[in-house]
């Protein structure tokens, strides 16, 4: 029970957010997030390049994929990835973390990632060329945003319908890791072979993406948490967080990643 109620409240406070961003994918990441945008502008950079980010804000989801939203807001890392920032040095890192404390305390848990700039990467040929990927289904108008995803989160995973897609991928027993509509991980790895919830049922907005669109999976979202939360049950629940989503301290140490093995 308790969980439903922290779902339904996540609910709320998602569709909260997303109506006051009245359209704006920045407020939609974070309301502090034109200011903080605002003060890096101003700033003067150790590396001579300021920060990218948030890398939400450099991706747009192609209208013809909206209906998989959901999958590629997880395989994109959720809110924590949608969030985060590239420093091009420790030194910008030290300092984009300053400003954030003066001028954003809120957003202390971003994450930022340390990366140098480079030309765009290109993705290695995908395994199961017959189904889309999420770098089929995104458009990025940064090279360095395009690498970070490369180096730190599953731009290369496969989206699909749902477990029956899955269960057709499983048999070829190729290694693959997929994103359904729903949000839900699908991956093969040897001779392992799961399906977990790993993020969000539901689109948050967070990249570019139809405001509208957004709205009306929130608006259903939370009325299907507050009608399961309002039925009394007695089955076990995992307390597990539902959204899928990285803990938000309140401290400002930095959240660092280093990149995968290329």
């Amino acid at each position: 029970a308790e969980a439903l109620r922290r779902e339904a409240a996540a609910a709320r406070d998602d569709l909260s957010r997303a109506r006051s961003a009245q359209g704006d994918h920045l407020k939609r990441i974070d309301p502090a997030m034109p200011k903080l945008l605002a003060e890096l502008g101003r700033a003067r950079w150790p590396s001579g390049h300021p920060p990218v980010g948030p890398i939400g804000a450099h991706v747009r989801l192609k209208r013809e994929y909206s209906s998989r939203a959901a999958g590629v807001e997880t395989a994109l890392g959720g809110w924590p990835g949608a969030s985060a920032f590239i420093a091009a040095s420790n030194a910008d890192e030290r300092q984009l973390l300053r400003l954030i404390e003066t001028h954003a305390p809120k957003l202390c848990s971003v994450r930022i990632l340390v990366q140098q700039r480079e030309a765009r990467f290109k993705p290695a040929p995908s395994r199961h060329p017959d189904v889309a990927s999420v770098l089929d289904a995104v458009e990025v108008d940064d090279d360095q945003a395009f690498n970070a995803l490369l180096n730190f989160y599953s731009p290369e995973a496969l989206l699909i319908g749902g477990l029956t897609d899955a269960r057709e991928l499983f048999k070829k027993r190729v290694p693959f890791v997929a994103f359904d509509a729903d949000g839900m991980k699908h991956y093969l790895r040897g001779e392992l072979e799961a399906s977990e919830q790993t993020g969000s049922h539901t689109a948050r907005g967070l990249m570019r993406m139809d405001s509208a669109a957004v709205l009306s999976g929130l608006e259903q979202r939370q009325a299907a948490a507050e009608a399961e939360a309002a039925v009394p049950t007695t089955r076990p629940r995992s307390s597990a967080c539902p959204r899928g989503t990285a803990p938000r301290p309140g401290n400002c140490q930095p959240a660092r990643r280093w990149p995968r093995s290329r």
